[in-house]
């Protein structure tokens, strides 16, 4: 009988060498990966807050705050609306937020009236709701609403979305953002949109920081824009 001690050698070699392989490929792919996410967790745990930690962080964002509310209530209402003017004009999109809900209660119309007028300078995208349920011509009601790329849902609630252009000094109005007629008009009374060109709607502010007036439709549709969040 003859025994091949060779090729038993070479096979036991084989295999070993195939072992060392697939180790080394552990080694160097799934090690590694055990190892970063264990450091990932470490990391978590490392980076995570004590309560008094989370308790500082609020007591600073709540400081600060308080301050910027200081200042827009300062007794001097000459100090006051500049406090809410130097805020709206910062470009900190906190700080005009909280300028802007500020001027938007207020109970002084000037106030108000300065509130909205940057609030339009920022040329936002305005949101119209506009309820159509009454509106005896639907067809009409749907077609206008369409004229402002808008939709109507199942409840006769139409919605469109409108960016205000730039202010013309010329005409004292904001143009609409696509052409070159006028959009808004504000004044210390009143504000004034014309969402289809021809079509003025006389607006006042609520309690809630919308804007609310009726479209002419048959009977007038109640439509409203939101100026807060």
């Amino acid at each position: 009988m003859i025994r091949h001690e060779g090729a038993g050698n070479f096979l036991t070699g084989f295999r070993f060498y195939t072992l060392g392989a697939v180790g080394d490929m552990l080694v160097k792919t799934i090690l590694p990966a055990l190892l970063i996410s264990a450091g990932l967790s470490f990391s978590a745990v490392a980076q995570a807050l004590s309560p008094a930690e989370i308790k500082a962080k609020v007591d600073e964002k709540a400081g600060s705050s308080n301050e910027y509310q200081a200042l827009l209530n300062d007794p001097d209402p000459g100090r006051s609306m500049a406090a809410m003017e130097v805020m709206l004009e910062s470009g900190d999109s906190k700080l005009q937020r909280i300028a802007l809900d500020y001027g938007l209660f207020s109970p002084n119309r000037l106030v108000q009236y300065a509130a909205l007028k940057a609030y339009f300078e920022s040329r936002p995208v305005l949101r119209l709701y506009i309820d159509g349920a009454e509106v005896k011509d639907q067809d009409y009601f749907a077609r206008s609403i369409g004229e402002l790329s808008g939709t109507v849902d199942q409840n006769k609630r139409g919605f469109a979305t409108m960016k205000v252009g730039e202010f013309d000094p010329k005409e004292s109005c904001y143009r609409h953002n696509n052409n070159n007629s006028c959009f808004i008009r504000i004044s210390e009374t009143e504000v004034a949109i014309n969402p289809w060109r021809n079509k003025w709607v006389q607006f006042t502010l609520n309690d809630q920081g919308e804007l609310i007036g009726v479209a002419g439709f048959t009977p007038p549709a109640p439509i409203r824009i939101p100026v807060t969040n």
